[in-house]
């Protein structure tokens, strides 16, 4: 049975305030437009969870706190695509307690771990779609001038187009007559980049890379890939072949919560 969105944001929404009620955490009170939003406050940092109607996407993004609030640098740390027509109160759970883990103690250690890291790579904390791209060059090396050639004709540069026109193409022969070596090294690719990736970045590889897999390349693909990454496949896999919004230019957009202070004082 489907579950309308409204009903599964509450379920995560009340999920993530249960665990962050015990670290101080208080939520507040906010007012959205063309999306559901629940704001949570502490000490030093902000969280909120946004359903993105238009995008149906749920969103759990983090930013610091000032004395007048949060600063609205908001990062996103995780997104979930999440279509009521389809999605069921099994999905929303998942995305809850992958929220939860997000800013449990341990997941706050664990992104901080990983930050650390990034800092150590010069090629690093540039996880976008082009950065993407890239790092399929030493898999594809035609991939290189087909880069260069999207970077001459396009801006911004179209992560999800040429990732459906260039890249999805090039896996299934591959795939197919890649031995283990082959295949752990492709998934690794794959599993590092969800990892470190924007939001974009993990649409293009879930929704347009590996949803443009066959069923007998994507299961032996998907062996190697690492917990996080088989579990946003498998979600994702359920939108195969559907229909999709057309890619759209981004807007910066003020932020939902750029009144708070005011509110607030």
């Amino acid at each position: 049975m489907t579950f309308e969105y409204s009903k599964a944001f509450d379920l995560i929404a009340s999920k993530v305030e249960a665990e962050l009620s015990k670290s101080g955490y208080t939520r507040q009170k906010v007012a959205s437009e063309g999306e559901l939003a629940a704001l949570f406050t502490g000490t030093n940092v902000a969280y909120s969870i946004i359903y993105d109607k238009d995008k149906q996407q749920m969103l759990l993004r983090t930013c610091a706190m000032t004395e007048d609030g949060p600063d609205n640098e908001w990062r996103t740390l995780s997104t979930w695509l999440y279509d009521d027509i389809v999605a069921t109160q099994k999905d929303a759970e998942s995305i809850a307690n992958d929220f939860v883990d997000g800013v449990s103690n341990t997941g706050a250690l664990k992104r901080a771990k990983q930050a650390k890291q990034k800092k150590k790579k010069s090629d690093d904390g540039n996880a976008d779609p082009k950065f993407l791209a890239k790092r399929f060059v030493s898999t594809f090396p035609e991939l290189r001038e087909e880069i260069q050639m999207e970077e001459d004709c396009y801006y911004p540069f179209r992560g999800a187009t040429f990732a459906k026109e260039h890249l999805a193409p090039k896996l299934p022969p591959y795939i197919k007559s890649a031995g283990k070596k082959e295949l752990e090294k492709l998934a690794n690719i794959f599993n590092t980049q969800y990892g470190n990736g924007d939001v974009d970045t993990r649409a293009v590889i879930t929704n347009v890379i590996i949803n443009s897999l066959d069923e007998p390349e994507y299961e032996k693909l998907s062996e190697y890939f690492n917990d996080e990454l088989k579990i946003a496949a498998k979600f994702e896999r359920k939108y195969k072949d559907k229909t999709v919004k057309p890619e759209k230019p981004k807007v910066k957009k003020p932020s939902r919560f750029s009144t708070l202070s005011d509110r607030q004082s």
